[in-house]
């Protein structure tokens, strides 16, 4: 008989692995398997299987662990073999002994992850855990569950069962699994580390997990993917290490990468996938739809950005937009944008605009771009030697996270060091869609795809290709706090908002090509744009190519038409007539 997934128990997906993967591979079967992310570690117990979602935001160095070992009851002499998978480590009833030196003992590796909650997720994009945990969590875990709270300071010294397992292999006496703690006790109390330090969130994350994940497989994820574990959780409170001195004497390190199980839960993972999207349509079915929902994306945006329909048209390109292919230094499909010439009245703009494009794009962050910030915070993440892990920077975010840079309160002043090469991280995220990991020795690139959109009064001094002068409408700027209403009101149709996340996120995804028919008219106006304008180079058709790629997908289409082509050379002449010109010496 097949129990639920809810209901597995470690041994239990030992003894039917096959079986129990295959169960999981059935969509329905994960709507069983309570979330980590969306409940309060009080409402599970420790060996339930559960779901995480995050980012991989840091891989440890894989540990030696006993795939099955050998114990000895002590009264009778008989000997078993268990299992050590998916569990913190070895264990052992009083009456037990590893046998820690048996020939029979299999070690195996298992790697080991830090994986956090996805950084920028919007509120309306968490999933909820679909099963009711009241009904999980029995009156006899809730009593066990006290009961390790209470432990923490009543518990007596455990009792060795054996000695230490080689490869600093975890030993334990009362039948729990042998877990990290700290050298001088489980209470957080006793940390020399902070709780930021531990959690190592990229950006504010209130709400936010970290989980310790054990690994067994072979896995092609690499660092900053968003993944979807499932996995037996451990929070045994009371289980502890045999440290030795040095390992006490090096307690950053150790605190660093053993943290209490009540603040970093430890996730024994028995099948890790890539993020599971099933919130939107694929984009196939979306560009069947895609002009009508167009349009009341463009009504919204138009009226957000003060009457400017050419501004608008820009931002929706800017929002479905995504890094398709990438040649030598070029990541094409990237689109950078930066919007300017707000009204001076409408002092809380960027704030009320980032509120409203919140609610239909899934992942986003808020960054003000001051002196201050620039000068003093972490924008890339660094190898920090001392505790052997890679502390976060702001700049560590998943794929697809919009980031919405507010540079309306930057002042003159001198910028440090660190505020030089936060500048320069921003700077190539923005043109090369890559990021230069530090590694104080050396520093690693790795690729990203992270649109970037910049509001400021004027041009950013950080280089960006398309800049938008917006010409607002008087009377749009006299009612600006009623539209700003009427746009809330209007997004919440619940129909009409679904249509436009499904719009925006699933577009990002769609494939598209050029058609012959326009490849002859995209060499005419290019050579027409060359004699208007002698500036005009390859690399501008090449933004106008990304461009107007942008604007077919907009409309549901997946090849150029010559129609398209045309609107987008328009926008591009309204667009550049709006720049200041330069001064002439």
């Amino acid at each position: 008989m097949m129990y639920k997934p809810k209901d597995w128990t470690v041994d239990y997906f030992v003894a039917n692995e096959v079986e129990c993967l295959k169960i999981l591979d059935h969509p329905d079967a994960l709507k069983e398997i309570p979330l980590l992310n969306s409940n309060l570690l009080e409402h599970f117990k420790h060996g339930q299987l559960v779901r995480f979602q995050g980012m991989l935001q840091d891989m440890h160095n894989p540990e030696l662990f006993f795939k099955s070992y050998q114990v000895v009851d002590k009264a009778t002499g008989e000997v078993s073999t268990r299992c050590g998978m998916y569990k913190d480590g070895a264990s052992c009833q009083k009456h037990e002994e590893i046998l820690s030196d048996s020939s029979n003992n299999e070690t195996s590796e298992r790697q080991t992850w830090f994986v956090i909650s996805t950084p920028g997720l919007n509120d309306w994009a968490k999933e909820e855990c679909s099963t009711v945990l009241e009904h999980d969590v029995t009156h006899e875990s809730q009593a066990t569950c006290l009961s390790n709270k209470r432990s923490l300071d009543e518990t007596d010294e455990p009792m060795d069962c054996s000695e230490p397992a080689k490869k600093k292999e975890k030993v334990d006496t009362n039948d729990r699994e042998a877990g990290p703690s700290q050298p001088n006790g489980n209470s957080t109390s006793s940390l020399i580390v902070s709780r930021d330090h531990l959690l190592n969130f990229p950006i504010p994350n209130e709400n936010g997990k970290s989980c310790l994940v054990k690994v067994y497989k072979e896995s092609p994820f690499k660092l900053n993917q968003i993944v979807d574990i499932i996995g037996f959780v451990s929070l045994d409170l009371t289980a502890s290490y045999n440290y030795s001195s040095d390992e006490i004497d090096n307690s950053m390190e150790m605190q660093t990468h053993h943290p209490p199980a009540s603040l970093v839960p430890r996730l024994h993972a028995v099948k890790v996938t890539k993020e599971l999207n099933n919130r939107f349509p694929d984009a196939a079915e979306v560009l069947a739809t895609a002009e009508s929902v167009r349009g009341d994306l463009r009504v919204v945006l138009t009226q957000l950005l003060f009457g400017d329909e050419i501004a608008a048209d820009y931002l929706i390109c800017h929002l479905i937009s995504s890094v398709y292919v990438r040649k030598d230094c070029l990541s094409l499909g990237a689109f950078a944008l930066n919007i300017t010439n707000f009204p001076v009245e409408c002092e809380t703009f960027t704030k009320d605009f980032y509120d409203i494009v919140k609610e239909i794009i899934a992942k986003s962050y808020f960054l003000n771009i001051t002196l201050t910030n620039l000068n003093d915070l972490n924008f890339v993440p660094k190898k920090d030697y001392e505790c052997d892990r890679l502390t976060s920077g702001v700049l560590q975010l998943s794929n697809n996270t919009h980031l919405i840079l507010d540079e309306t309160k930057l002042v003159t002043g001198q910028l440090t060091t660190s505020g030089t090469l936060n500048y320069k991280s921003i700077s190539d995220l923005i043109q090369f869609q890559k990021l230069s990991y530090d590694f104080k020795f050396y520093t690693i690139d790795y690729e990203t795809d992270i649109p970037i959109l910049i509001l400021s009064t004027t041009k950013s001094f950080i280089p960006c290709e398309f800049q938008v002068v917006l010409k607002p409408d008087p009377g749009t700027v006299k009612i600006y706090p009623q539209v700003l209403e009427a746009a809330k009101q209007y997004m919440k149709n619940g129909t009409r908002i679904n249509n436009l996340r499904a719009y925006v996120n699933a577009l990002k995804n769609a494939v598209f090509s050029f058609s012959e028919e326009t490849l002859s008219i995209i060499q005419e106006d290019f050579v027409r744009l060359r004699q208007a304008d002698g500036k005009f180079s390859a690399d501008n058709l090449h933004s106008l190519l990304v461009l107007t790629r942008l604007m077919s997908l907009s409309y549901g289409l997946n090849t150029l038409k010559p129609e398209i082509w045309k609107k987008s050379v328009e926008m591009e002449i309204e667009r550049t007539s709006r720049l200041p010109k330069r001064r002439r010496n």
